[in-house]
């Protein structure tokens, strides 16, 4: 079972969703006991791809990434998108 915590983001802030699915993508990887360039072999994706979405510098990537990662590590689609207890630090760039 996971707690999921309701955390202040504005609303103006619409790039929210990406930071908490590369922090999740990078919780998962670290569970998961793989390195960047393990998870870039896996799913066939570049280590800088995946480097940039878990560090948040990648604004946009699509739901076939999430999918792709979802099925390689036998995860739910849904835990890439639970905001976990750990607080996200936004950085003023991604406000919009």
């Amino acid at each position: 079972m996971y707690l999921v915590i309701d955390v202040e983001i504005k609303k103006t802030y619409n790039k929210y969703i990406y930071v908490i699915v590369g922090k999740n993508i990078k919780r998962i990887r670290k569970e998961k006991g793989l390195t960047q360039v393990q998870l870039a072999d896996l799913i066939q994706y570049n280590e800088g791809t995946v480097a940039n979405i878990e560090n948040s510098s990648y604004q946009t990537f699509s739901l076939e990434f999430v999918y792709i990662i979802s099925k390689k590590l036998n995860v739910p689609m849904t835990e890439f998108y639970l905001m976990k207890k750990e607080p996200i630090n936004f950085d003023s760039s991604f406000y919009l």
